[in-house]
């Protein structure tokens, strides 16, 4: 009958008033005119009575203050729903006195037969549908009872509501102990009436995960009975599939909701495979942990008959339940997993099976390992899609997790990976956000939120919610620091107020912490973002490589030591984290990059010059000898162009760092203290104190002008560059032609010339723009946090 509604109840549901009030609210909202509810055994807490029971077997004298304990709490219920029906509680009081003599038979035999176990059980759903019953009746619905054996009997049931109590039916095979008692005959209800179902679950809402690992998974609104049994399998919040095969055999549908939020439309389960968008093939994730495997290798294993069906008949004789099964094709190991709590038994049976063929070395080795989990992927959509599987085992890889089983269903509607439990959450939320059923997570943490730091924040707080609109991309600033403080938050600093936050909610900085906080196994992607000049933390990043991305402006670390260069980047290779330092050379221009795409493609890069300094490229593009040039520089430094000791510019130390690093991108073994640097900074004038200095910088002005005049005299101008010719590097103020590319530039600008194979001399390839100014290298530092995301999966176009 279309108008009649089944609904599976567990028995705690109905423990306290507000349960019957919910109860209330969901037969009113049902469109159906007949609404049947199937009422469990309460099996737990103050209303169950097994307790009493064992009580009585023990002799305990406690059980007869319990026995009255127990029919107060029950007569209160009643009560507190301001139920006045008299016939309720006489019949409350008429139960326990027939359980006290039941108990007293107890007592005396010192036992408990199955069939009273079952009485106790029965008699609290009894209790909780007399008491809904009555419930129901005095908000003017009508309801009545039956017991459940005659439930499954009947084709039709009366308008308004009706519960149904007792010892429910169970299917021939139980699966589980308590679990699947009201659904399967509310199952029964439905195939012989004809009705849908309801199945309420206490626990959760059926999701793409489970909420608790991943917060942001959603709710599915549809499934398969098939992806239904496999996800039940690996733990998700539905019954076994015993309990429902009536409703599945005869295609009606089953709704899975969840008693805590009674509005949520909740799940559909029908006999129908899954249509959905194949852009999505995974319907779901799951993750089975405290499993261990079992690993039997030996080369008599190959090509011997009945290997396999000895081991598991051995295992099935000692009621072992074997999850996962995996086998080399060429017989050479089995791999099959457990619950942990049978491994020492499994791996026993194991080798007592196989004790000839240990003694006789066919077999070499039967090993057990612990603390394993199993992740599991379902969807009907799978089958036959091209690449599912490779884009679920690069998701781990990427995450850096190691698997060391696979099994997969021929249905294909089934990907399971075995790994470590401690990865288990990492890995769920990397193959969860890769598959897009969230978004793609970074978690980030910031050292320095000075000038380019602060902006790098702005710049994320301002695109931050475009980029997961669009691309589904999370940004999460998870963590920011300077050198005295920081600042840390569980789900993300808001990062339109973060400075104010900084100020009132940060702790003392400690980096182990900063670190632990940032590398969270929740999130699948952890990034640190140095935007300080500390030698301290460049000299850390190959320790950070080993768990997190690093992506900086800092040069320190690319122009350290070439041993510790080219540590760092085998250290990216073993653990496939990577580290971004495109506006160490040039701000936001494109130029690591750019060198990079030429290598690759097999181009011979054969020379490199570069105006790499914003503040020299501002002093000589100003400088045409009427102006003193010490004037300029103080100029530059008001103008806060400089550092706040010039000779840290006019030094010619920053352009050699930056020469280092192409020299190093193009596979020059270069350290910088080899490197010849011509210093614009007199000798006398190196040690002096910065004041002095400060006070005696027009001494420059002669030698500046002299080398200025000349190059006019020549029609050129004259620059302060970075050179790397055939393996060679240099740093010096030179002069250039008017039709050299250098001769153009202005302002802050960098200019950059690169020679190769493909771009000759007459010709070079030039890049050119702002290389100073905290907006642009902010904005290069979000565009390798943006390139690192495009390398994680996120779908940036």
């Amino acid at each position: 009958m279309d108008d009649l509604r089944v609904h599976a109840l567990e028995g705690v549901m109905l423990c306290i008033p507000e349960g019957y009030e919910k109860l209330l609210k969901i037969h009113s909202s049902s469109t159906e005119e007949s609404q049947v509810y199937v009422i469990s055994p309460v099996h737990e807490g103050p209303l169950c009575l097994s307790g009493l029971l064992e009580s009585a077997k023990k002799k305990d004298e406690i059980l007869w203050s319990s026995l009255e304990q127990s029919q107060l709490a029950w007569l209160d219920l009643s009560s507190k729903l301001n139920i006045r029906d008299e016939i309720v509680s006489s019949l409350i009081r008429k139960g326990f006195e027939d359980m006290e003599d039941i108990l007293r038979s107890v007592w005396l035999l010192e036992d408990i037969s199955e069939s009273t176990l079952k009485y106790f059980a029965s008699l609290t759903s009894y209790y909780l549908a007399l008491i809904a019953s009555a419930y129901f009746n005095s908000n003017g619905i009508t309801a009545s009872l039956i017991a459940a054996d005659k439930a499954v009997r009947q084709k039709s049931f009366t308008r308004g509501a009706t519960f149904i109590y007792g010892d429910l039916i169970q299917p021939k095979i139980k699966v589980l102990s308590h679990e699947g008692e009201s659904e399967y005959t509310a199952c029964l209800c439905a195939v012989n009436a004809g009705g849908a179902l309801t199945f309420w679950n206490n626990r959760s809402l059926l999701c793409t995960a489970r909420k608790k690992d991943i917060p942001s998974a959603k709710v599915i609104e549809r499934l398969s009975f098939a992806e239904a049994t496999e996800l039940s399998f690996f733990g998700a919040p539905i019954v076994h599939p015993h309990y429902f095969i009536p409703a599945q055999s005869q295609g009606i549908p089953i709704e899975l909701k969840f008693w805590g939020d009674i509005t949520s439309k909740g799940t559909i389960i029908t006999d129908k495979k899954s249509v959905q968008d194949r852009r999505f093939p995974i319907k779901a994730f799951s993750v089975m942990r405290d499993i261990s495997i079992i690993n039997i290798e030996g080369a008599g294993m190959s090509g011997i008959p009945g290997i396999s069906s000895r081991l598991f008949t051995a295992l099935r004789r000692e009621g072992i339940s074997v999850i996962l099964i995996s086998q080399a094709s060429s017989e050479y190991s089995i791999c099959f997993a457990v619950p942990s709590s049978q491994v020492t038994m499994a791996a026993a049976c194991a080798r007592y099976e196989f004790e000839s063929e240990l003694n006789n070395h066919q077999i070499g080795s039967i090993s057990a390992v612990s603390n394993m989990a199993i992740l599991a992927a379902v969807g009907d959509v799978m089958s036959g899609q091209i690449g599912v599987s490779g884009k679920f085992f690069s998701a781990l890889a990427k995450a850096g997790v190691n698997i060391s089983a696979i099994a997969q269903g021929s249905s294909e509607r089934n990907i399971s990976a075995v790994i470590r439990e401690c990865d288990s959450l990492k890995a769920l939320s990397q193959v969860h956000a890769s598959f897009f059923l969230s978004a793609q997570t970074m978690s980030v943490g910031v050292f320095g939120p000075g000038n380019i730091g602060g902006t790098f924040l702005n710049q994320i707080a301002s695109e931050k919610e475009r980029l997961q609109d669009q691309f589904g991309l999370d940004i999460r600033i998870r963590a920011i620091a300077s050198s005295s403080r920081m600042l840390l938050s569980e789900e993300g600093i808001d990062l339109s107020k973060w400075r104010e936050l900084f100020e009132v909610a940060s702790q003392e900085y400690d980096l182990n912490k900063f670190l632990a906080h940032v590398g969270s196994e929740y999130y699948p992607h952890s990034v640190l973002v140095d935007c300080t000049t500390s030698n301290e933390l460049a000299s850390m990043y190959s320790r950070f490589l080993e768990k997190f991305h690093v992506i900086t402006p800092n040069k320190k670390a690319a122009t350290g030591s070439y041993s510790y260069y080219k540590e760092m980047f085998e250290t990216c290779k073993r653990t496939g984290k990577r580290f971004l330092y495109e506006t160490t050379v040039g701000a936001g221009l494109p130029v690591i990059n750019t060198l990079n795409d030429l290598i690759q493609t097999g181009d011979e890069v054969k020379k490199i010059e570069g105006m790499l300094s914003g503040t020299l490229s501002w002093l000589f593009n100003r400088y045409d000898g009427t102006v003193p040039f010490s004037q300029l520089v103080l100029q530059a430094k008001e103008m806060g162009y400089t550092e706040p000791d010039p000779r840290d510019d006019l030094s010619g130390m920053d352009v050699a760092r930056k020469t280092v690093i192409l020299a190093r991108e193009i596979g020059l073994d270069v350290e910088l203290e080899n490197l010849n640097i011509t210093s614009l900074v007199p000798d006398k004038l190196k040690d002096a104190s910065k004041e002095e200095f400060l006070s005696r910088l027009s001494e420059m002005d002669d030698e500046i002008y002299t080398k200025y005049k000349e190059a006019k005299d020549r029609g050129e101008v004259i620059r302060y560059v970075g050179r790397v010719d055939n393996g060679k590097c240099s740093v010096s103020l030179e002069s250039f032609g008017a039709n050299h590319p250098f001769a153009s530039a202005s302002g802050t600008d960098n200019v950059i010339t690169f020679v190769t194979s493909r771009y000759v001399e007459s010709q070079p390839l030039v890049i050119k723009g702002p290389g100073a100014g905290r907006e642009v290298t902010a904005g290069g530092v979000f565009a390798d946090l943006l390139r690192l995301a495009i390398y994680i999966g996120a779908g940036i176009l």
